[in-house]
């Protein structure tokens, strides 16, 4: 098992033809310039969706916020200003308001 961590670490490995077969074929793949651009691209879709998945994740939250402020009585002036406090770094003041009315 510490083998296949050190594989994985790029450290070499002897330990048996398999290890030996993984290692070269890894260099061969890292040497491969269209490879590495392909699995460059693949890693940053992967980044994008991820972060895509947050903000709709944070927008949800967001929403649910809303509508436990409104449940506590909250004004709509209160709650806006709320959530300019805490989320104005990530929203503009409309879309803020935006998510306010579909809450």
């Amino acid at each position: 098992m510490l083998g296949l961590v050190d594989l994985i670490n790029d450290r070499p490995v002897h330990l048996n033809k398999y290890f030996d077969w993984a290692q070269k074929k890894i260099k061969e793949l890292n040497d491969d310039s269209k490879w590495r651009d392909k699995i460059m691209d693949y890693e940053t879709r992967l980044l994008e969706e991820k972060q895509e998945g947050k903000e709709e994740a944070t927008i949800a939250g967001l929403k649910k916020l809303i509508s436990a402020l409104r449940d506590f009585g909250g004004t709509n002036q209160q709650i806006l200003h709320r959530l300019e406090i805490d989320y104005g770094d990530q929203f503009t003041k409309k879309e803020l308001e935006n998510f306010m009315k579909q809450a």
